[in-house]
């Protein structure tokens, strides 16, 4: 009996021997610092077509004398063409030894208020490579971006309502999207919904006294104003629809304050 006792207890002491073992493993682990990339961003002036990387000069140029600039050379050789498109330059990174810039190209005019992205990659004795896809879009003005770890992220700000984000790791660029708190539009916007938008709505009472549909002849930058708030989280297009057929029953709209509670999420 005395046998028994005494190798289980050496099993009982191996066990937990093996245990502390695994957790100083498990703790050497998570004390593990994550590796960090040595990562430079650097704002661009849209209004600059050039910008010196390491890697060479790059600069956006006409494809013909016609066409807007929708070229991008790199020292004179062509890295990126989107025909008929305007290319602008808005970042450049430097990441060790790899060097990003990050463009947009835009069909131009009111009808397009969003740039396409894209990411250019540069590195040694590597040929230029251009990361993106097609949800890689945003208003410029919302951009923002940092650095995290090994990863790059880039605010996109808002689409159907949630938070748009851009995240690179290596050359793999994911879109994501997560859910996001109701927020005050800003008072910009909402005295453009409220000024520009509901003048439209009392005006509708000109083309149909019953007022079915007001927004039905909007113009197009108003309609195109419209479709975008609606990717805010903070905007209520219930609101808005009802403030729009009031305005154009009354021939007047509503006082501001109301409708920027309503309608813009105004505390």
């Amino acid at each position: 009996m005395d046998r028994l006792k005494t190798l289980a207890w050496l099993g009982c002491c191996a066990a937990l021997l093996l245990l502390s073992g695994c957790w100083e493993q498990a703790q050497q682990q998570t004390d593990k610092p994550v590796e960090v990339l040595e990562t430079q961003i650097k704002p661009l002036d849209v209004a600059d077509d050039t910008v010196q990387t390491r890697y060479g000069r790059l600069e956006i140029t006409r494809s013909t004398p016609d066409m807007p600039p929708d070229t991008l050379l790199l020292d004179g050789k062509q890295v990126f063409q989107e025909e008929a498109f305007y290319l602008s330059l808005h970042q450049y990174i430097t990441q060790d030894q790899r060097d990003l810039v990050l463009f947009g190209s835009n069909c131009g005019g009111t009808g397009c208020p969003t740039d396409q992205f894209h990411l250019l990659s540069l590195e040694k004795d590597k040929a230029p490579q251009t990361i993106t896809q097609d949800a890689f879009s945003a208003y410029p003005e919302d951009l923002k971006i940092r650095a995290d770890g090994k990863s790059l992220i880039m605010d996109l700000g808002f689409a159907a309502g949630k938070r748009k984000t851009a995240v690179l790791l290596g050359n793999e660029l994911n879109i994501v999207l997560e859910a996001a708190p109701k927020e005050f539009l800003g008072d910009e916007n909402c005295q453009w919904l409220h000024t520009d938008g509901l003048t439209a709505c009392a005006e509708y009472r000109d083309v149909d006294p019953q007022c079915t549909d007001p927004q039905a002849d909007f113009a197009d930058y108003l309609m195109r104003g419209v479709a975008g708030m609606a990717d805010y989280p903070g905007f209520d297009a219930a609101a808005f629809n009802r403030h729009c057929t009031e305005t154009c029953l009354n021939g007047q709209p509503v006082m501001y304050e109301t409708f920027a509670k309503e309608t813009c999420s105004k505390p």
